[in-house]
């Protein structure tokens, strides 16, 4: 199936929430993690706000049927990603490799020397997956925002032991 990867438009916000709800289903297969499945997804607001700043990219069909997006923001010198969600009917076919690749493209064109993350260290599909395209589990190094956003996260119930903060870092040409 062939699918492309444009800028997010403020008419895609209310769509994004189903796909990150599909998306998270894969949490059913993950013990302790059951509940993520049916936990809220990204308010309509900060999507909203992150697509007019341009941080957020959307694949689709070429019918127009959106699989999958990416959203992120630029802290300092670092693009953050908030969430990278694929449809469940769309999964393991490149889609989420290709929001990657907008996101590191973005990267490159603001200057910015890296992709940060947080994820889960244990889930096949969060940091093994983000391992492959380079990004590194930073502790000490990570950095206050990141080791503020991990605690964050342990207050809003994700476990601390399975969760780490990632780095990529891009050298720019």
């Amino acid at each position: 199936m062939e699918f492309s990867i444009r800028p997010a438009s403020l008419q895609d916000a209310a769509l994004l929430s189903v796909i990150e709800k599909s998306a998270a289903q894969l949490f059913k297969t993950e013990p302790g993690l059951e509940w993520l499945a049916d936990s809220d997804t990204l308010p309509e607001s900060v999507l909203l706000s992150h697509i007019s700043l341009g941080t957020v990219w959307v694949a689709q069909t070429e019918a127009g049927q959106l699989t999958g997006f990416i959203c992120t923001e630029e802290f300092d010198d670092e693009l953050h990603i908030w969430e990278l969600s694929v449809h469940a009917n769309f999964q393991r076919m490149g889609i989420g490799k290709r929001l990657m690749q907008e996101a590191y493209k973005h990267v490159l064109s603001r200057g910015l020397s890296a992709l940060t993350l947080t994820t889960f260290s244990d889930v096949q599909w969060n940091a093994p997956w983000y391992a492959q395209f380079g990004f590194q589990i930073v502790i000490a190094s990570a950095g206050q925002r990141l080791v503020r956003l991990l605690d964050a996260e342990a207050k809003h119930g994700l476990p601390p032991a399975r969760r780490v903060a990632m780095q990529l870092m891009i050298k720019s040409t």
